[in-house]
């Protein structure tokens, strides 16, 4: 015979076992992003709805530890947070640990004192993946997009691009712990004093899958600074074009750089120096072309473990049958830096999306003439592109056989 008591217990395991997560809505249930994260319990979702996100609220937003996720409904392109030179997009604290995770957004205006877009504090680990900061200022201490201070973030497939440091880490500033970068792309960063791209002091920094490229700095290494005993990890990666150094390592720190692309070239396994091959870095299309010597010559044993797809979205390991493995693993074997290089075996699709469509004839179109390097659209095989190759791309309009 039951209980009254033992009763109230069964109901209760029950209640308990069958709890979902909440799903919270901005601005449908909550006006504001720190509104919705306040009502957000362990396990929850907030999900910001499209827009330009301004005013307090919505910037300087903190977890206060909720192991919850951010996100927005449609990605970075759709849901921008505009600090308005009034402060951070986010603050993360002791208590936020990897599953505390902001998921999607565009991070712009913002203004720290360091660290414009971000600042994660001592001994925080926060998820940050599928972001675009830009237009951020680090001011009286740096970290133009980025300051991770003594942290463990996890930053994955997210750009970083035309923020400014007043000091040094134009992109990103590193301080102790062991943040990890992969899949990201990190471009047009500047420093006034180091590291326009990447500076880290002291910790153990992890850089896989990434392309550091067109950074400036004032003083030292426009690509990335590593000092007071850093222990640095880099691997599958482009550093090029970045002015200056590369990279620069002062004498208390040892740098390992592996199975990447360096300009005027760096010591260690299956490094290489030679023009990457970006598809059109004159407008920041940092994606590798087809004749790319990053293709296929990554080491598929530092993918961290669960990156399947690179910063577009698309497969990570990709075989490209014209391109010999130079790697290690068995293929298909990763390429270097943040993009995956597409093999469609579809000629005409410059883009390699898939599909002969708009911007492969804008391509075309903008390469009229004698061809160009690195792979031309001269499909004729002429030495110019011009009418047979447009009428060859038009002939094949369409998704890819």
């Amino acid at each position: 015979m039951f209980k009254p008591c033992c009763m109230v217990a069964v109901v209760c395991v029950t209640l308990s076992s069958t709890a979902v997560a909440d799903i919270i809505n901005v601005p449908g249930d909550y006006p504001t992003i720190q509104a919705g994260i306040n009502a957000a319990q362990n396990g929850d979702e907030v999900v910001v709805a499209d827009g330009t996100y301004t005013g307090a609220g919505n910037r300087n937003v903190v977890f206060a530890g909720k192991a919850i996720t951010l996100r927005s409904e449609n990605g970075p392109t759709n849901c921008i947070i505009d600090c308005e030179s009034l402060g951070r997009g986010f603050i993360f604290y002791e208590l936020d640990t990897a599953a505390t995770v902001v998921d999607g957004f565009t991070i712009t205006n913002g203004l720290g004192h360091p660290g414009g877009a971000i600042y994660a504090y001592y001994f925080s680990s926060p998820t940050i993946t599928n972001c675009f900061i830009t237009g951020n200022t680090g001011d009286a201490g740096g970290g133009g997009g980025i300051y991770c201070a003594m942290c463990f973030a996890t930053i994955t497939n997210t750009i970083i691009t035309g923020n400014t440091a007043i000091g040094d880490g134009g992109g990103v500033y590193t301080e102790g712990g062991d943040p990890t970068i992969t899949n990201s792309l990190i471009s047009g960063n500047t420093a006034d004093s180091g590291g326009g791209g990447v500076y880290s002091n002291w910790g153990s920094p992890t850089i896989t899958n990434s392309t550091i490229v067109g950074n400036t700095a004032g003083n030292i290494a426009g690509g990335s600074y590593f000092g007071g005993e850093t222990t640095p990890t880099i691997t599958n990666s482009i550093l090029w074009g970045n002015g200056l150094d590369e990279i620069y390592v002062d004498e208390s720190s040892t740098l390992v750089v592996s199975y990447s692309n360096v300009q005027g070239g760096w010591p260690g396994t299956a490094n290489i120096d030679a023009d990457p091959s970006f598809v059109d870095p004159t407008n920041d299309n940092y994606r590798l072309s087809s004749v790319s010597p990053g293709i296929d010559a990554g080491d598929n044993t530092a993918v961290p473990k669960g990156i399947s797809t690179d910063l577009d979205g698309n497969p990570r390991f990709v075989e490209d049958p014209d391109t010999p493995n130079t790697g290690n693993g068995g293929p298909p074997i990763v390429d270097m830096g943040a993009y995956e290089f597409q093999f469609s075996g579809c000629l005409w699709d410059l883009d390699h999306n898939g599909t002969v469509g708009i911007l492969d004839l804008l391509a075309l179109l903008s390469a009229w003439g004698p061809a160009p390097t690195p792979d031309p659209p001269d499909f004729d095989g002429d030495g110019m592109v011009g009418i047979l190759d447009l009428l060859y791309l038009l002939a094949n309009w369409g998704p890819c056989a």
